[in-house]
Formats: structure tokens, sequence, C-alpha cells
């Protein structure tokens, strides 16, 4: 193997093994599903903040919102057990 084979290949290991840090995900500590409030709760607050929640779905124990909001994008996450905004990301 020649030396620019080994580079090109250390870099793509490096790469790969970097993708779950970049990675667009967020974990709650949300408890069981059973003391969850609801997704449509959720969404209340969201909207009553003035987000305009375009997507969602559950992901690592919290609810994620893709929204907009003064014409920007964001992904927000929330906690279902206490419907506390755990964390948002400008896309």
């Amino acid at each position: 193997m020649n030396h620019f084979t080994k580079i090109v290949l250390t870099g793509l290991v490096a790469i790969g093994m970097s993708s779950p840090v970049l990675a667009s995900s967020y974990e709650c500590d949300s408890g069981p599903k059973a003391e969850w409030k609801t997704k449509d709760e959720a969404k209340a607050m969201l909207v009553a903040d003035g987000y305009e929640v375009r997507k969602s779905k559950i992901k690592g124990g919290c609810y994620e919102f893709y929204t907009k909001k003064n014409g920007k994008k964001f992904e927000v996450f929330v906690n279902p057990a206490t419907l506390e905004i755990a964390k948002i990301k400008e896309d």
C-alpha cells in the first residue's frame, strides 16, 4: 500500500468515526412513556411561542420538532415528560 493510499484511508476512517458526533440528535431524560405529555400538547406550546411546526418525531426520548420562526429554521427538542425545551438547534 503506497503512502497516498494510507493517507486517504486514514481520512475516510476519521470521517466515518466522526459521523455520529455530527448527527443532529439529542437525548432527553424523559422517564417512562406512560408519564409523557402528548405530542400535541408540546406542539401547542411551541405554536404559542411563535414557532410554525412543520414536522415532528420521537427521537432519543425527546419530541423533535422541525420548525420555522422569524424566517429561520430550527430543530426544537422537547422533553415529553416536562414539556421543557431541552435544546434548540438552528438549521
